[in-house]
């Protein structure tokens, strides 16, 4: 994305009531910005989202809130210390990565897809 897109967006979500410059009244920071009204509702309705298809509609999934200061220990047990990493795919032809369980979620996602059509016609 160029300087004139990205100055444009800006411009945009601004005037729209998205962000505004974070400490404005005080001469603010320079590319940091704040949520305005409409920029916290679709934040929000984004993260509800999320929580909802990824926790609420799964039975095998216990949401938690948790905060990010925790004791080291809950970091190491975890795995994010020692060995925490995301199994990743090159595309030689496209030249970029991917994360390896969101290939294999795309793939069921489409044969489960596949399935429901053939079940349709069978119908």
């Amino acid at each position: 994305m160029d300087k004139d897109s990205l100055k444009k967006i800006i411009s945009h979500s601004k005037e729209y009531g998205f962000i505004f410059p974070s400490s404005e009244i005080y001469e603010g920071l320079n590319a940091i910005y704040d949520y305005a009204h409409n920029g916290t509702l679709l934040k929000n309705n984004i993260r509800d989202y999320w929580w909802k298809s990824m926790v609420q509609l799964n039975e095998n999934i216990v949401g938690i809130d948790s905060a990010i200061f925790m004791h080291p220990k809950t970091w190491v047990a975890s795995g994010h210390v020692d060995a925490f990493n995301d199994p990743l795919i090159d595309n030689k032809d496209s030249k970029k990565r991917y994360r390896a369980d969101v290939l294999i979620e795309d793939h069921i996602e489409k044969l489960n897809l596949k399935v429901q059509k053939e079940e349709k016609q069978m119908a």
